[in-house]
């Protein structure tokens, strides 16, 4: 019987679910914009203009070039996410949690690092 190393499964495991989310947001963001361009956008006609890549940090790890489309006159905006967002909300939101329920501002940092491998100073 064949085995798999625990660290090989994780990783093969997060890489499956981040890729399976990334294709979910980019049919998503693909319908989106063809609703607007079809029915919602006012004003001077535009069209498909192709994609831009973007790093979108999810819960379910990063997505390093999620492909956002775009259209000529540069009037579209999905409704996922800010124009500079680059994470999802959960972070502050769990960060607020954290400190309210008496973690101080360096064990939130610690916590952050080891989520996002990242340094964060505790005034951050």
């Amino acid at each position: 019987m064949t085995t798999i190393p625990d660290n090989a499964f994780d990783n093969l495991l997060e890489n499956a679910v981040t890729k399976l989310v990334q294709e979910k947001l980019e049919l998503l963001l693909r319908e989106e914009i063809k609703n607007y361009i079809s029915t919602e956008h006012q004003g001077p006609r535009t069209s498909l203009n192709g994609n831009y890549s973007r790093t979108y940090q999810t819960r379910y790890g990063t997505i390093d070039a999620l492909q956002v489309p775009r259209d000529r006159k540069g009037y579209f905006q999905t409704r996922l996410f800010q124009p500079y967002q680059r994470r999802e909300g959960w972070p502050e939101e769990a960060i607020i949690h954290m400190y309210k329920g008496g973690m101080s501002t360096r064990e939130v940092a610690k916590f952050i690092e080891s989520m996002f491998g990242t340094q964060y100073s505790p005034t951050t």
